[in-house]
């Protein structure tokens, strides 16, 4: 069986939950994917002139055998549907028939990782033995405005038409819980992820890796810092916003490291961070970084957001609206066991029925 899957990022970024998907899917038994990348799915907004919001990121998972990449450059104009028409309908049309062409008859899956008119498109043809979406993200909360109400309409239509949701987080569970099919898949982490030979160091190292977007909680960061002053504390990961100008001196941010180079990374921490904002988007997210810093060994200080409060009901977790230098101290005497949920374990026999039942079609 084969599978199109639009995704939210471009294969060539950071590895994700998408990549991850798709290898498991090769993994279970589909023969071949057609991996659409994204376009923009909002209006221009004054932040993309930041110099480093486009800056290329390291790629993570080289291109699998089995897969293929389309896509076409659009105009950032989908949230005005006849200027979408007219500026990109004929780059649309033919996104179409690239995949008419790799499923050449044969009935495939669709899953989407992010709402788009092409998924509305593509969604209705009846090309397919299931459609999927699988929610990442509130995705309208990325957005503001006209660009915010059309990410809204179309991601309910979307979620109206597919055959099954896979949802990344218990708030996005609840979030469409009226879908009939919706079921809980959270994140996970890579299968190398795991403990390696502590790096000898005689300062107290806070590290954070990950992307840092608007919803980075720079007080925090800064917060911890002050509270900490003999600590380093190391943010690695791209720059998408921009920072602040009182940083403390001992804040060090750090480009982006390939994916494999990651293990050996954590491995000079202390602890791993995760000091997000509570918004519209953080509250929905489950954020990879957790798995990634427990598979390595390392105790988690966390602001509170999303699926944060899940994970503090099962594993120990350092969790506070700003940090205390008390309350981290003592966290950090825990003795904390190694916890690695992979990629593997959770979408296992995901696709299997699936699979099983269009083989019994053919």
């Amino acid at each position: 069986m084969k599978l199109v899957y639009l995704s939210p990022v471009p294969w060539r970024s950071i590895s994700q939950r998408p990549h991850f998907f798709i290898e498991q899917a090769l993994a279970q038994g589909v023969t071949s994917v057609l991996w659409i990348e994204p376009y923009p799915g909002r209006l221009p907004v004054w932040q993309d002139l930041i110099p480093s919001r486009h800056a290329p990121e390291p790629a993570g998972v080289e291109l699998l055998s089995g897969v293929q990449l389309a896509g076409r450059r659009l105009l950032p104009v989908e949230p005005i549907v006849p200027l979408f028409r007219l500026c990109n309908g004929g780059s649309v049309a033919g996104l179409v028939q690239r995949v008419a062409d790799f499923l050449a008859g044969e009935p495939a899956l669709l899953v989407a990782g992010k709402p788009s008119r092409l998924a509305l498109e593509l969604v209705d043809k009846p090309w397919w033995h299931e459609r999927w979406f699988d929610a990442m993200d509130n995705y309208p909360a990325f957005y503001r405005g006209l660009s915010r109400r059309s990410m809204d309409g179309i991601e309910q239509t979307l979620a109206s038409k597919v055959e099954r949701l896979l949802c990344s987080s218990h708030p996005l569970l609840e979030k469409f819980a009226g879908h009939p099919n919706a079921g809980l898949f959270l994140n996970a982490c890579t299968s190398y992820m795991k403990p390696a030979g502590k790096v000898a160091k005689n300062e107290l190292c806070f590290g954070y890796i990950g992307t840092i977007h608007e919803w980075f909680d720079w007080g925090w960061v800064i917060a911890l810092a002050e509270i900490f002053p003999e600590a380093s504390i190391r943010l690695v990961g791209p720059l998408k916003v921009l920072k602040p100008r009182n940083l403390p001196a001992n804040v060090q941010l750090l480009p982006a490291v390939p994916h494999q180079q990651v293990p050996a990374l954590l491995a000079t921490f202390s602890a791993g961070l995760i000091p997000f904002v509570d918004n519209d988007i953080t509250h929905y997210v489950d954020p990879v970084k957790y798995y990634e810093y427990r598979a390595a060994g390392l105790p988690v200080l966390s602001s509170e957001f999303g699926e944060m409060p899940w994970h503090a009901k099962s594993s120990p977790l350092y969790m506070a609206g700003r940090p205390e230098r008390d309350g981290v101290t003592a966290f950090l005497t825990n003795q904390l066991q190694v916890e690695q949920t992979t990629w593997k374990q959770r979408f296992a026999g995901v696709f299997e029925p699936l699979l099983s039942k269009a083989a019994g079609a053919l």
